[in-house]
């Protein structure tokens, strides 16, 4: 279940003292009670995934590391999300129907992508000057990548007490995870 993944991801981050946790935004109870007209269409996990968290709280000296979630990466809010879709609109990948969920200050994102009338959202990884990657076939198992990365090491504090991303580990847990699956 999703809702479970995602608590044991606020438990690594709990674990491991990062301070995002502290700044996520409370979940939506219902995102379609949004006076946006596109948030009628979502799929019911990428509104799992919203009732969960809305994003991250801003504060005045805050560091990207400061709201990560995994490496690099930090929750949207669905106002955030909603307003990056045209920026990534016409990815053949992504097709017309997507909506990110994570992103960098780079531009990076991880966005849920999903056909009307078919069952399943996958999850696309979009790197700025890449093409495009399905890199999962559901949310459900990307967040089961990031807790297995977690508790592999492949997602670890550094030194300087930053989420830092081991690539060995990283591939090597994702071939477990969602290659092995």
């Amino acid at each position: 279940m999703l809702t479970t993944e995602l608590d044991q991801l606020v438990s690594h981050l709990r674990r491991l003292e990062r301070s995002v946790v502290s700044l996520l935004r409370p979940g939506l109870t219902d995102p379609r009670t949004l006076s946006l007209s596109w948030v009628e269409e979502l799929p019911e996990t990428v509104i799992e995934w919203f009732r969960w968290c809305n994003g991250v709280e801003e504060r005045p000296g805050q560091l990207q590391d400061d709201v990560n979630v995994i490496p690099g990466y930090n929750p949207l809010s669905i106002e955030e999300a909603g307003r990056l879709v045209p920026s990534y609109a016409g990815d053949p990948v992504l097709g017309e129907h997507f909506l990110p969920l994570l992103t960098t200050a780079g531009g990076d994102i991880y966005a849920a992508a999903w056909n009307p009338g078919e069952d399943g959202v996958r999850v696309a990884g979009v790197l700025v000057g890449e093409p495009t990657e399905l890199e999962f076939s559901s949310i459900h198992q990307m967040v089961s990548l990031f807790n297995a990365c977690y508790e592999s090491g492949a997602f670890f504090v550094d030194r300087d007490g930053r989420l830092a991303l081991d690539p060995g580990k990283y591939d090597e847990t994702y071939a477990e995870v969602v290659v092995g699956e």
